[in-house]
Protein backbone atom coordinates (compact mmCIF):
# COMPACT_ATOMS: atom_id res chain seq x y z
CA UNK A 1 0.00 0.00 0.00
CA UNK A 2 1.23 3.42 -1.06
CA UNK A 3 1.90 5.99 1.98
CA UNK A 4 -1.10 8.34 2.27
CA UNK A 5 0.14 11.98 1.19
CA UNK A 6 0.73 14.56 4.47
CA UNK A 7 -1.86 16.39 2.87
CA UNK A 8 -4.35 14.64 4.22
CA UNK A 9 -3.32 16.15 7.81
CA UNK A 10 -1.34 19.10 7.21
CA UNK A 11 -2.80 22.78 6.46
CA UNK A 12 -0.66 23.97 3.70
CA UNK A 13 -2.85 26.97 3.30
CA UNK A 14 -1.03 28.14 6.79
CA UNK A 15 2.50 27.81 6.32
CA UNK A 16 4.30 30.79 5.79
CA UNK A 17 7.85 29.36 5.09
CA UNK A 18 6.49 27.12 2.82
CA UNK A 19 5.29 30.33 1.07
CA UNK A 20 8.36 32.25 1.43
CA UNK A 21 10.14 29.68 -0.16
CA UNK A 22 7.81 29.11 -2.99
CA UNK A 23 8.11 32.62 -3.73
CA UNK A 24 11.87 32.42 -3.50
CA UNK A 25 11.77 29.74 -6.14
CA UNK A 26 9.40 31.73 -8.30
CA UNK A 27 11.84 34.50 -8.00
CA UNK A 28 14.55 32.00 -9.23
CA UNK A 29 12.62 31.70 -12.49
CA UNK A 30 11.65 35.19 -13.35
CA UNK A 31 15.73 35.87 -12.70
CA UNK A 32 16.48 33.50 -15.72
CA UNK A 33 13.69 34.80 -17.70
CA UNK A 34 15.52 37.87 -17.07
CA UNK A 35 18.44 36.73 -18.88
CA UNK A 36 16.64 35.09 -21.92
CA UNK A 37 15.41 31.72 -20.89
CA UNK A 38 11.63 31.55 -22.40
CA UNK A 39 10.71 29.87 -19.05
CA UNK A 40 6.81 30.91 -19.62
CA UNK A 41 6.91 28.03 -22.25
CA UNK A 42 8.09 25.42 -20.04
CA UNK A 43 6.69 22.57 -18.35
CA UNK A 44 6.20 22.55 -14.84
CA UNK A 45 6.53 19.12 -13.08
CA UNK A 46 5.54 19.07 -9.47
CA UNK A 47 3.31 17.66 -6.50
CA UNK A 48 0.47 19.88 -5.91
CA UNK A 49 -1.56 17.23 -4.00
CA UNK A 50 -5.10 18.68 -3.39
CA UNK A 51 -4.32 22.33 -3.08
CA UNK A 52 -1.55 23.52 -6.22
CA UNK A 53 -0.22 26.44 -4.78
CA UNK A 54 3.16 26.39 -6.45
CA UNK A 55 1.32 25.55 -9.33
CA UNK A 56 -0.93 28.74 -9.30
CA UNK A 57 1.73 30.35 -8.55
CA UNK A 58 3.61 29.31 -11.52
CA UNK A 59 0.78 30.27 -13.83
CA UNK A 60 0.23 34.13 -12.57
CA UNK A 61 3.37 35.10 -11.80
CA UNK A 62 6.06 33.16 -14.59
CA UNK A 63 3.48 32.03 -16.90
CA UNK A 64 3.59 28.36 -17.45
CA UNK A 65 0.33 26.84 -18.69
CA UNK A 66 1.77 23.07 -19.16
CA UNK A 67 1.37 21.81 -15.87
CA UNK A 68 1.59 18.17 -14.75
CA UNK A 69 1.23 17.10 -10.91
CA UNK A 70 2.20 13.69 -9.35
CA UNK A 71 0.12 11.97 -6.94
CA UNK A 72 0.88 8.78 -5.76
CA UNK A 73 -1.96 8.47 -2.83
CA UNK A 74 -5.05 7.39 -4.63
CA UNK A 75 -7.10 8.71 -2.41
CA UNK A 76 -5.56 12.39 -2.58
CA UNK A 77 -5.46 11.72 -6.31
CA UNK A 78 -9.37 11.59 -6.44
CA UNK A 79 -9.57 14.88 -4.42
CA UNK A 80 -7.14 16.06 -6.63
CA UNK A 81 -8.54 15.82 -10.08
CA UNK A 82 -12.00 17.55 -8.15
CA UNK A 83 -10.08 20.40 -6.86
CA UNK A 84 -7.38 20.91 -10.07
CA UNK A 85 -7.32 24.76 -10.44
CA UNK A 86 -6.85 24.93 -14.36
CA UNK A 87 -7.81 23.04 -17.43
CA UNK A 88 -4.18 22.82 -18.39
CA UNK A 89 -3.06 20.74 -15.43
CA UNK A 90 -3.06 16.87 -16.08
CA UNK A 91 -2.97 15.05 -12.80
CA UNK A 92 -1.31 11.61 -12.86
CA UNK A 93 -1.75 8.73 -10.33
CA UNK A 94 1.89 7.95 -10.74
CA UNK A 95 5.16 8.47 -8.28
CA UNK A 96 8.45 10.01 -9.96
CA UNK A 97 10.07 7.07 -11.09
CA UNK A 98 7.13 5.70 -12.87
CA UNK A 99 6.02 9.04 -14.43
CA UNK A 100 9.75 9.71 -15.17
CA UNK A 101 10.18 6.45 -16.88
CA UNK A 102 7.56 6.47 -19.14
CA UNK A 103 7.73 10.44 -20.46
CA UNK A 104 10.07 11.67 -23.44
CA UNK A 105 10.62 14.93 -21.29
CA UNK A 106 10.82 16.58 -24.83
CA UNK A 107 9.47 20.14 -23.50
CA UNK A 108 11.78 22.16 -21.60
CA UNK A 109 11.00 21.35 -17.56
CA UNK A 110 10.48 23.11 -14.55
CA UNK A 111 10.36 20.32 -11.88
CA UNK A 112 9.80 20.65 -7.99
CA UNK A 113 9.81 17.32 -6.53
CA UNK A 114 8.02 18.18 -3.11
CA UNK A 115 8.84 14.61 -1.09
CA UNK A 116 6.50 13.74 1.73
CA UNK A 117 8.86 12.14 3.86
CA UNK A 118 13.00 11.67 4.54
CA UNK A 119 15.49 11.21 2.47
CA UNK A 120 16.21 7.53 1.35
CA UNK A 121 17.39 5.48 -1.82
CA UNK A 122 13.76 6.09 -3.40
CA UNK A 123 14.71 9.96 -3.59
CA UNK A 124 18.24 9.68 -4.88
CA UNK A 125 17.01 6.51 -7.78
CA UNK A 126 14.94 9.82 -8.88
CA UNK A 127 17.30 12.38 -9.16
CA UNK A 128 19.48 9.92 -11.18
CA UNK A 129 16.13 9.00 -13.52
CA UNK A 130 15.54 12.53 -14.09
CA UNK A 131 19.39 13.07 -14.66
CA UNK A 132 19.41 11.25 -17.39
CA UNK A 133 16.77 12.65 -19.17
CA UNK A 134 17.07 16.44 -18.36
CA UNK A 135 18.06 18.80 -21.23
CA UNK A 136 19.91 22.18 -21.59
CA UNK A 137 17.73 24.96 -19.58
CA UNK A 138 15.87 22.74 -17.40
CA UNK A 139 15.25 23.27 -13.61
CA UNK A 140 15.10 20.53 -10.78
CA UNK A 141 14.00 21.61 -7.40
CA UNK A 142 13.88 18.58 -4.61
CA UNK A 143 12.13 19.38 -1.44
CA UNK A 144 12.49 16.82 1.54
CA UNK A 145 12.15 16.24 5.32
CA UNK A 146 14.93 17.58 7.41
CA UNK A 147 14.90 15.88 10.19
CA UNK A 148 15.78 11.77 9.93
CA UNK A 149 13.41 9.41 8.12
CA UNK A 150 11.13 7.11 10.19
CA UNK A 151 13.53 3.96 9.56
CA UNK A 152 16.15 5.50 11.49
CA UNK A 153 14.37 7.68 14.23
CA UNK A 154 14.67 5.47 17.54
CA UNK A 155 18.52 4.75 16.11
CA UNK A 156 21.86 6.19 17.44
CA UNK A 157 24.33 8.19 15.99
CA UNK A 158 26.03 5.38 15.02
CA UNK A 159 23.38 3.51 14.15
CA UNK A 160 22.06 6.33 11.40
CA UNK A 161 25.45 6.76 10.28
CA UNK A 162 25.64 3.04 8.96
CA UNK A 163 22.63 2.54 7.85
CA UNK A 164 23.08 5.94 6.03
CA UNK A 165 26.43 4.60 4.25
CA UNK A 166 24.49 1.26 3.49
CA UNK A 167 21.46 2.06 1.99
CA UNK A 168 22.41 5.52 0.39
CA UNK A 169 26.05 4.22 -1.03
CA UNK A 170 28.60 7.12 -2.51
CA UNK A 171 26.13 9.68 -1.58
CA UNK A 172 26.50 9.43 1.94
CA UNK A 173 30.35 10.06 1.84
CA UNK A 174 30.66 13.50 2.77
CA UNK A 175 27.92 12.79 5.94
CA UNK A 176 29.82 12.81 9.00
CA UNK A 177 28.64 11.57 12.79
CA UNK A 178 27.52 15.30 14.00
CA UNK A 179 25.44 15.64 11.15
CA UNK A 180 22.77 12.29 12.56
CA UNK A 181 21.93 13.96 15.47
CA UNK A 182 18.19 15.78 15.12
CA UNK A 183 18.86 19.12 15.39
CA UNK A 184 21.92 18.79 12.71
CA UNK A 185 20.36 16.23 10.32
CA UNK A 186 19.46 18.70 7.98
CA UNK A 187 23.02 19.32 7.09
CA UNK A 188 22.92 15.53 6.08
CA UNK A 189 20.48 15.61 4.42
CA UNK A 190 21.61 19.11 2.48
CA UNK A 191 25.63 16.75 1.40
CA UNK A 192 23.33 13.50 0.36
CA UNK A 193 21.00 15.87 -1.96
CA UNK A 194 24.38 17.87 -3.02
CA UNK A 195 26.03 14.55 -3.86
CA UNK A 196 23.35 12.85 -5.75
CA UNK A 197 22.69 15.87 -8.04
CA UNK A 198 26.29 15.75 -8.73
CA UNK A 199 26.31 12.23 -9.12
CA UNK A 200 23.54 12.22 -11.57
CA UNK A 201 24.96 15.11 -13.90
CA UNK A 202 28.70 13.55 -13.97
CA UNK A 203 28.73 12.04 -16.77
CA UNK A 204 26.75 14.68 -19.20
CA UNK A 205 29.15 16.75 -21.51
CA UNK A 206 26.15 19.00 -22.82
CA UNK A 207 25.63 20.89 -19.57
CA UNK A 208 26.53 21.44 -16.25
CA UNK A 209 24.47 21.61 -13.45
CA UNK A 210 24.13 24.39 -11.21
CA UNK A 211 22.96 24.61 -7.80
CA UNK A 212 20.70 28.09 -7.31
CA UNK A 213 19.61 27.36 -4.22
CA UNK A 214 19.73 25.42 -0.28
CA UNK A 215 17.19 26.39 2.05
CA UNK A 216 15.96 25.34 5.44
CA UNK A 217 12.49 26.26 6.81
CA UNK A 218 10.51 24.62 9.70
CA UNK A 219 6.53 25.70 9.96
CA UNK A 220 5.65 22.83 11.98
CA UNK A 221 9.11 20.30 11.16
CA UNK A 222 12.40 21.06 9.62
CA UNK A 223 12.39 20.93 5.95
CA UNK A 224 15.46 21.55 3.27
CA UNK A 225 15.19 22.19 -0.58
CA UNK A 226 17.63 22.73 -2.85
CA UNK A 227 17.50 23.19 -6.49
CA UNK A 228 19.19 24.78 -9.56
CA UNK A 229 19.66 24.23 -13.25
CA UNK A 230 21.55 22.31 -15.91
CA UNK A 231 23.01 24.84 -17.98
CA UNK A 232 25.43 25.38 -21.02
CA UNK A 233 28.68 27.05 -20.21
CA UNK A 234 28.20 30.80 -19.88
CA UNK A 235 24.80 30.81 -18.71
CA UNK A 236 25.32 29.82 -15.36
CA UNK A 237 27.52 33.14 -14.47
CA UNK A 238 24.50 35.52 -15.88
CA UNK A 239 21.70 33.61 -13.86
CA UNK A 240 24.01 33.87 -10.76
CA UNK A 241 24.47 38.04 -11.58
CA UNK A 242 20.92 38.52 -11.74
CA UNK A 243 20.27 36.57 -8.58
CA UNK A 244 22.77 38.33 -6.63
CA UNK A 245 20.72 41.46 -7.65
CA UNK A 246 17.23 40.17 -6.57
CA UNK A 247 17.60 37.07 -4.27
CA UNK A 248 21.43 38.31 -2.57
CA UNK A 249 20.88 36.21 0.08
CA UNK A 250 21.03 33.23 -1.37
CA UNK A 251 24.77 32.94 -2.43
CA UNK A 252 24.88 29.71 -4.55
CA UNK A 253 28.52 30.55 -5.12
CA UNK A 254 28.88 29.63 -1.35
CA UNK A 255 26.89 26.59 -0.88
CA UNK A 256 25.92 27.93 1.90
CA UNK A 257 22.19 26.82 2.80
CA UNK A 258 20.02 30.10 4.03
CA UNK A 259 17.41 29.31 6.84
CA UNK A 260 14.02 31.01 6.66
CA UNK A 261 13.54 32.63 9.77
CA UNK A 262 9.64 32.82 11.42
CA UNK A 263 9.33 35.58 13.50
CA UNK A 264 5.82 35.39 14.00
CA UNK A 265 4.81 39.29 14.08
CA UNK A 266 1.77 40.72 14.31
CA UNK A 267 0.17 42.82 11.40
CA UNK A 268 0.93 46.16 13.81
CA UNK A 269 4.66 44.85 14.05
CA UNK A 270 4.93 43.59 10.44
CA UNK A 271 4.05 47.29 9.62
CA UNK A 272 6.67 48.36 11.89
CA UNK A 273 9.44 45.93 10.47
CA UNK A 274 8.46 47.60 6.73
CA UNK A 275 9.09 50.78 7.51
CA UNK A 276 12.05 49.92 10.36
CA UNK A 277 13.79 47.46 7.25
CA UNK A 278 13.32 50.07 4.63
CA UNK A 279 14.76 53.04 6.19
CA UNK A 280 18.38 54.33 7.74
CA UNK A 281 19.44 51.72 10.43
CA UNK A 282 18.86 54.76 13.19
CA UNK A 283 15.15 55.41 11.88
CA UNK A 284 12.94 55.49 15.01
CA UNK A 285 10.82 52.59 14.15
CA UNK A 286 14.48 49.73 14.28
CA UNK A 287 14.27 52.54 17.76
CA UNK A 288 10.70 51.19 18.80
CA UNK A 289 11.72 47.32 17.05
CA UNK A 290 14.74 47.35 19.75
CA UNK A 291 12.07 48.28 22.59
CA UNK A 292 9.58 45.85 21.42
CA UNK A 293 12.64 43.40 21.72
CA UNK A 294 13.56 42.84 18.41
CA UNK A 295 17.24 42.36 17.39
CA UNK A 296 20.00 42.55 14.51
CA UNK A 297 19.02 39.52 13.13
CA UNK A 298 15.37 39.57 12.95
CA UNK A 299 15.92 43.16 11.04
CA UNK A 300 18.33 41.10 8.76
CA UNK A 301 16.12 38.08 8.15
CA UNK A 302 12.68 40.40 7.85
CA UNK A 303 15.02 42.71 5.34
CA UNK A 304 15.98 39.74 2.99
CA UNK A 305 12.83 38.09 2.92
CA UNK A 306 10.00 41.70 2.68
CA UNK A 307 8.79 40.79 -0.72
CA UNK A 308 8.35 36.62 -0.47
CA UNK A 309 6.50 37.44 3.14
CA UNK A 310 2.71 35.86 2.82
CA UNK A 311 0.10 38.03 4.89
CA UNK A 312 -2.83 36.08 6.31
CA UNK A 313 -6.00 37.35 6.76
CA UNK A 314 -9.56 35.92 8.09
CA UNK A 315 -12.16 36.63 5.58
CA UNK A 316 -15.63 36.54 7.40
CA UNK A 317 -18.30 35.24 3.83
Amino acid sequence: MPPRSTANHLSYDLRPAKQTERMIIVDVLKSASDIGLPIRNYRYLGMGANRFYDFVLMHKYVGIKDMVSLEHDPKMYERAKFNVPFGFIDVQNKNVSTFVAADAYVQPTVAWLDYDGGVGPHIVRDITDIGVKTKVGDFLFLTVYGGPPRVLQEKNQEERLAWLQDNMGAVAGDVVFDDVENASFPDAVIKILRSALRNAFAARRDGYFSILMQVEYSDSSPMVTIGGAFLANGQAAPLKDKMKLHLPFLRPEQDKTYQIRSLHLTEREKALFDRATTKKKTSSERKTARALGFRDKDFQAYEDLIRFLPRYVEAIV
